[in-house]
């Protein structure tokens, strides 16, 4: 019976032992999240779900993005990504939301491209368009197809468009037609 007590001690011994090592090192990396990168396969293509990403900038959080899955393709350095949800945070608490089916992040430049139903919400505007592109670099969203922008008794449309994060000026070049309800022109 001594043998039996010894060997269930050690069992239970290396469980306890084994549960400590997990848990120290579960928060090892929730406080060092850029730990986890190290043990995921170094030439490989890696594929993941439910994705979520937090760029800053000199300490201060630039963008979000959240994704259904990703899969990162280490040789072309992207990483692709369906059921996209990302979120801007311009100066001044504005916010800038964009939501699409599909999308690609250059992993050198951060620079992100999505398509497929691009929906941008910004307080009481809403566009809408197929394809859209964020320049880290040039802090630019823009598009080369058509949009559509409504809001606030509004709408215009036009072929193209470039929005600049940091002036919020937004360009839209192209049979641009606007359309706005209540307005009073005075001679």
């Amino acid at each position: 019976m001594s043998k039996v007590k010894t060997v269930l001690y050690c069992l239970i011994g290396l469980m306890v032992g084994g549960i400590g090592f997990g848990l120290v090192s579960y928060h090892r990396l929730k406080e060092e999240p850029r730990a986890l990168l190290s043990v995921l396969p170094k030439n490989r293509d890696v594929s993941l779900n439910h994705i979520h990403h937090v760029a800053t900038r000199d300490g201060v959080k630039e963008w979000t993005l959240d994704a259904e899955s990703a899969q990162y393709q280490k040789a072309d350095n992207k990483t692709f990504f369906k059921e996209i949800f990302a979120t801007f945070f311009l100066k001044h608490g504005k916010i800038i939301h964009v939501n699409s089916r599909d999308g690609v992040l250059l992993t050198d430049t951060k620079d992100i491209e999505v398509w497929g139903d691009v929906v941008v919400r910004s307080g009481p505007y809403e566009l809408n368009t197929d394809k859209l592109r964020y320049e880290h670099k040039t802090q630019t969203i823009s598009t080369d197809t058509p949009i559509v922008i409504k809001g606030d008794r509004m709408e215009i449309t036009g072929d193209s468009m470039t929005f600049n994060l940091e002036t919020e000026q937004v360009v839209v070049w192209g049979r641009v037609k606007a359309v706005l309800e209540g307005l009073m022109i005075d001679d």
